[in-house]
């Protein structure tokens, strides 16, 4: 999950967009809002559910939440399944989290994280690799596993959920707006146009 966030902080930096990765479990100052452009909270699914730390921000933050462009990624292993099932649990758990916060972020994504064998204790360990096998992924545990989409991940939530919204607005800023008919608008765009 942190890999992700700062993935994300990293593209939303190189689009002029000043950007930090924060961990909501470590000691940090409280957040100055006023400062706060969007959000993108992530968390990583832990026996069906979702990291604590995240789901008391999201509640304890819901209304500065819903007032900024955010949006919610979830990380698991599930979400990179085979077995369609799995995957609709981990949208479900996604989509449950979110609506407990009493949340709407513009997109709730969930993405395959990684098999990191090298930092599960021998207990953990030998539980992934058993549900590694069961899933068919690999199950040699003196290696790690990357099984992240890293372009789905910067085209779901960097360009889609911050960066599009806001360029909306500039867009269409000093853009005149004058009723016409549908059939006067079908004769100017036939003759700046053509038919072709």
């Amino acid at each position: 999950t942190r890999r992700i966030a700062e993935e994300i902080a990293s593209a939303l930096r190189e689009q002029g967009i000043a950007s930090e990765a924060t961990d909501l479990a470590a000691a940090s100052p409280p957040i100055d809002w006023l400062n706060v452009q969007g959000v993108v909270l992530g968390a990583s699914i832990y026996a069906g559910r979702h990291q604590k730390v995240a789901e008391t921000f999201a509640k304890a933050e819901a209304r500065h939440l819903a007032v900024r462009p955010s949006a919610f990624f979830s990380v698991s292993l599930s979400a990179g399944s085979r077995n369609p099932a799995e995957v609709e649990a981990a949208r479900a758990l996604a989509k449950g989290f979110v609506k407990a916060a009493g949340w709407e972020p513009r997109r709730v994504e969930c993405f395959a994280g990684k098999l990191a064998y090298s930092r599960y204790g021998f207990f953990k360990r030998q539980l992934m690799r058993f549900i590694a096998w069961r899933e068919g992924a690999p199950t040699d545990v003196r290696r790690d596993y990357e099984f992240t989409d890293w372009n789905a991940v910067l085209a779901a939530l960097v360009f889609n959920a911050l960066v599009i919204p806001a360029l909306i607005p500039l867009a269409l800023r000093g853009v005149k707006f004058r009723a016409a008919s549908a059939s006067a608008l079908l004769r100017r765009n036939l003759l700046v146009y053509g038919l072709g």
